[in-house]
């Protein structure tokens, strides 16, 4: 069946000589495979830029009745970025989006509210100034409204704690892994509070940032079971130092 949506790029696999396959999550559709085949000969009518990290497409492609890989015959640009292509820290943040978000959306069915949530989040990206190195964790926190697991909302009193695998503030702080001292807890509740397009309204030293990404990260470990090592962690942690 010939099918029109818009989608979000998410990850892209090379295929034989001159191919890809392509995972993106569609508005239509949920996430699906695309093989586009020739994209990377010289000249193809179908250009690879189109799929970078969160490229936002318009998409006509022959979409079949059960699951595999579909063949995409017209894909155009949605949405043109101004920022996210030249600007490292937002490229880099991009490229650590992506590999977050192709785990989570892995199996997911066509979702209105969640594709409009990510769209708006990388338009906000693209467009704001100040806060980029904040912007990640702000979003990860609200994205997991969406996916299931929202920290809860009881912080303050005795409940000074965040426990990751319960998703609540607790009233003891638990030595383990699973549990963010009192500092990181108050500094998680702040950004799970915060507008997503005032990032910059909180200051977080480097080394609290960057130890709250992996604590969050673990957080999704936690309620997203089998999730793999985020690789591109590492280089978004290089660039904001």
């Amino acid at each position: 069946m010939l099918t029109k949506t818009d989608g979000i790029v998410l990850h892209t696999l090379k295929y034989g000589e001159t191919s890809i396959i392509a995972r993106i999550f569609t508005r239509e559709a949920g996430m699906q495979s695309y093989l586009v085949r020739g994209v990377r000969k010289p000249g193809s009518r179908i250009k690879q830029m189109l799929f970078s990290p969160l490229s936002m497409v318009s998409i006509t492609a022959y979409h079949k009745n059960r699951e595999g890989l579909h063949n995409i015959r017209e894909i155009d640009v949605l949405k043109t970025y101004n920022s996210i292509p030249f600007d490292i820290a937002k490229t880099s943040m991009a490229i650590f989006l992506s590999e977050i978000l192709s785990y989570a959306l892995r199996n997911q069915e066509s979702n209105n509210t969640l594709f409009d949530f990510i769209a708006d989040s990388l338009i906000l990206l693209d467009s704001i100034e100040e806060g980029v190195a904040n912007f990640h964790l702000v979003f990860l926190i609200k994205l997991s409204s969406y996916l299931g697991f929202r920290p809860r909302e009881n912080f303050g009193g005795k409940n000074l704690y965040f426990n990751l695998q319960e998703g609540y503030y607790q009233d003891r702080f638990d030595r383990t892994e699973h549990c963010l001292d009192e500092e990181l807890s108050s500094i998680f509740h702040t950004l799970a509070t915060l507008p997503l397009d005032m990032p910059g309204s909180i200051t977080i030293q480097k080394e609290k940032r960057r130890e709250l990404l992996i604590r969050t990260i673990a957080y999704y470990n936690c309620h997203l079971a089998g999730m793999p090592e985020v690789k591109s962690r590492s280089v978004l942690e290089t660039v904001f130092e």
